[in-house]
Formats: C-alpha cells, sequence, structure tokens
C-alpha cells in the first residue's frame, strides 16, 4: 500500500533532560494521521549540528517528509537552520518579508529590532518560508528531488501548530492528492462503564468480519476506553470501511457506547446539557476545584455552568454547603448521606437543573478499615431526585481525584440523557 510516510525529530536538549515535556511529537503524530499520513518513527536529539543533520539524513531514506521541532531560536543553542543548511550545501539569504514583519513587531511591542532578532530573517535560498504569525522565528520547507521533503518547525507549542495549521498540514495534504497516495483514517469510539477486558469480550470476535484493512486499539482512561479505528485505502475506501465496522462495533457494546466522536466526556455532557437547555453546579470536596476546571476547559462551558463550591473541611460543607452537622456526626463528610446533602443544596443555591457532589479519601492518609483510602461516593441531583454512588478508585491520590472526576461527569452524562 503506497502511504505518505512521516517521521518526526524532535531538537532540543531540554527535552532529552526531561526540563521539558515533549508535547510537540505527540500533536504533530496525531495531526499528521488524520491528514491521511503514517507516522514511522520519532526521534529527539541534542541542539547540536551533527546530531540534527545525521538523525534528518537517515530519516529521509525511509519517509517522504521529515518534520523537525525545535531550535529555531535567536540564541546560541539554536543550531537547526545552520544545520539544514549545511545538509543541503545551501546559503542564507534575507528573507524580506519575514524582515518586515520581526520589524512590525518590535515597533508595536516597543522593543528595539536587534541584531540578534534580525537573524531569524536568515532563511536557506532553497527554503520556502512559512510564516510565524505569532512569533519571531518562521518555519520552513525544503522540498528536495533528492529524497524526502524536510519540514522545519519551532519548538514554541502554540507557534508549532500555528505554522503547521495555516502552511503544514496544508502542503501535506496537497502531497497526499497529488502523489497519488492512499490514506489512513481514524475514527474513534468512546466507551463507559465497562472495563477493558470485558470491551475486549464482546469486540474482538467482531474482528474476522472486519476488512483486514482496519485496525482497532483499545485506549483505555479513566473510566473510559476509546476504541481507536484505523483504515487503509483510497479516501473512498476507508469511509465505507470505518462506516460499517462502527456500526458492528456500536451494535456489540450496546449500552456502554458513549460517542464515536472523538469527545471527551466533558464535551458530550456540554453538548447534552446545551442540548436541553440544563445548568449545572458542583460542590467539590478531594477533587479541590478539579472537576469545575474541567468543565470550563471546553469553550462555551457559561451555557450550562453556573459554578462550584469547594468545600474542603468539615465545617465548609455545614456552614457553606448545606450540609446538616448530624449528617457529618453520624456518617462521616465521606459518605452518601453528605454528597446527597451537598448536591440538593448547590443545585438549589446556583438555581441549577443538576447539582454535583463528591467527597472521598484521596489519601494517602485518613483511611480506615470502612472506607480506606480510594473511597469515593459522588451524587447527582435534579427536580426528580439524588443518584448517589459509591467508588473504590486505588490508592494513588492523583488518580483517584482524576477518576472521581470523571465518574461525576459519567453519573451527569447519564442523568442528563435520563431527562
Amino acid at each position: 500500500m503506497n502511504l505518505f510516510r512521516i517521521a518526526i525529530v524532535t531538537i532540543g536538549d531540554e527535552v532529552l533532560n526531561g526540563d521539558t515535556l515533549n508535547t510537540n511529537a505527540q500533536w504533530l503524530s496525531s495531526q499528521c494521521v488524520r491528514a491521511g499520513s503514517i507516522v514511522v518513527e520519532q526521534r529527539t536529539v541534542a541542539d547540536q549540528p551533527t546530531s540534527i543533520t545525521a538523525a534528518i539524513r537517515e530519516l529521509r531514506q525511509i519517509t517522504n517528509l521529515v518534520i523537525t521541532t525545535g531550535g529555531l531560536g535567536p540564541t546560541h543553542d539554536d543550531h537547526t537552520v545552520a544545520a539544514v543548511a549545511d545538509l543541503f550545501g545551501d546559503q542564507l539569504v534575507l528573507h524580506q518579508p519575514t524582515l518586515e514583519y520581526l520589524e512590525r513587531c518590535a515597533r508595536e511591542r516597543g522593543r528595539t529590532m536587534t541584531e540578534r532578532l534580525r537573524r531569524q530573517a536568515m532563511v536557506p535560498r532553497s527554503a520556502r518560508v512559512l510564516p510565524n504569525t505569532i512569533g519571531t522565528a518562521p518555519g520552513l520547507l525544503f522540498e528536495r528531488s533528492d529524497g524526502a521533503a524536510v519540514m522545519v518547525l519551532p519548538g514554541v507549542p502554540l507557534e508549532m501548530m500555528a505554522i503547521m495549521q495555516t502552511s503544514g498540514l496544508p502542503a501535506i495534504a496537497t502531497a497526499i492528492e497529488t502523489g497519488g497516495y492512499d490514506v489512513v483514517a481514524e475514527r474513534i469510539i468512546v466507551t463507559a462503564g465497562v472495563p477493558e477486558s470485558e470491551l475486549a469480550e464482546r469486540v474482538e470476535p467482531l474482528f474476522e468480519q472486519l476488512s483486514d484493512r482496519i485496525d482497532v486499539a483499545f485506549l483505555p482512561s479513566d473510566l473510559t476506553v476509546r476504541l481507536r479505528l484505523r483504515a487503509r485505502g483510497s479516501p473512498e475506501q476507508t469511509h465505507v470501511l470505518l462506516d460499517t465496522a462502527i456500526e458492528k462495533i456500536k451494535t456489540a457494546i450496546g449500552s456502554a457506547f458513549v460517542s464515536d466522536r472523538n469527545e471527551k466526556l466533558v464535551e458530550i455532557l456540554q453538548r447534552e446539557c446545551t442540548q436541553r437547555s440544563l445548568t449545572l453546579a458542583v460542590a467539590e470536596s478531594c477533587t479541590g476545584g478539579m472537576l469545575g476546571s474541567e468543565i470550563t476547559s471546553v469553550p462555551g462551558s457559561s451555557a450550562y455552568f453556573l459554578g462550584g463550591l469547594i468545600c474542603y473541611s468539615d465545617a465548609v460543607k455545614i456552614y457553606f454547603g448545606g450540609v446538616h452537622p448530624e449528617t457529618i456526626a453520624l456518617y462521616g463528610a465521606v459518605s452518601r448521606q453528605t454528597v446527597e446533602e451537598l448536591s440538593q443544596y448547590v443545585r438549589s443555591a446556583y438555581g441549577a437543573d443538576l447539582g454535583v457532589a463528591i467527597s472521598g479519601i484521596a489519601g494517602p492518609g485518613g483511611g480506615s478499615p470502612e472506607k480506606p483510602v480510594g473511597t469515593v461516593w459522588i451524587a447527582v441531583a435534579d427536580s426528580q431526585g439524588v443518584t448517589a454512588r459509591c467508588f473504590r478508585f486505588g490508592e494513588n491520590r492523583a488518580t483517584v481525584r482524576s477518576r472521581a472526576c470523571a465518574a461525576a461527569l459519567l453519573m451527569s452524562l447519564e442523568r442528563v440523557k435520563s431527562l
């Protein structure tokens, strides 16, 4: 199968040393696959000319495109442009449009145009400049007849993403179309409430019925499992293959199906709430605001999310969360009774259609034989009553808190869909 092959090279000592998380490679890979290509290799190399040129030279032999990210800044440890120019025996020349852009940026920001900044406008003669509209270092594209093309991008994530979206991805799409390549297309099904092992029991018997051009992967996370389906072939073939496979899998997984749009739970909840004109408020104890933060991470959340209360201590649960003192005394802060009262109070106090409450023991201390670390109670209240559930999320503090948020979103989504 004739697929457009891409390799990604991340350049930077800070990535190798663990000072910076390599989110660029992850994002680039996902975007390249969505564009229809296949990523065959990722590498991380030091910001040294010999390391950069060696990686690019080798990867050009097995790909159609090598994308580099990092090493384009104005400081002494940025060597990518010089290294690539040396690799191709190219000469640096002044790119007037980039210089004019840099001069305009300097004026608008009240800064002096320095020689160091001016050097950002020096580019290899054979490169096509990919404008950077939010930073100073432009991207570069070397389209070569002697092997794979090379795309050079900044390491600053927002700048890299902007250049890729405006120039890089269109260039890849054009190369795939004009080159007559097959494509890789993917769809992702979101499931919830069923563990990966049980989901596999339902889905794996279907594999023999699916085309050998479809690959299925299980991607588990907090309380959800995503099924990634990838098909290879012409655009028309992949569309039919994926649609057919998804219908079969949806039937097999039944009530565990949540979405086939590759959405997060919070995005699905937002869509379902806004479609029904429902509002929501939260009261959080062990999650300390994580649920509200997750909800508001999605643009447009103000259409349904009214706000939240962080009631970490028992006193705050009582004086600001509407929990009766005797409830805490009799049942404890981590109990069905407490989260039920919290959810009802926050719903009423905020004037919301739904009130969500979380109270748990995130650890590492605070547990007991009756309520070990990882015990979390969650309640969702609406006009029809309250639903409360107890969970055991293990002993890792971060895992307990993140799974509690996911469980609260899932319970809220179930409640919304039942209204």
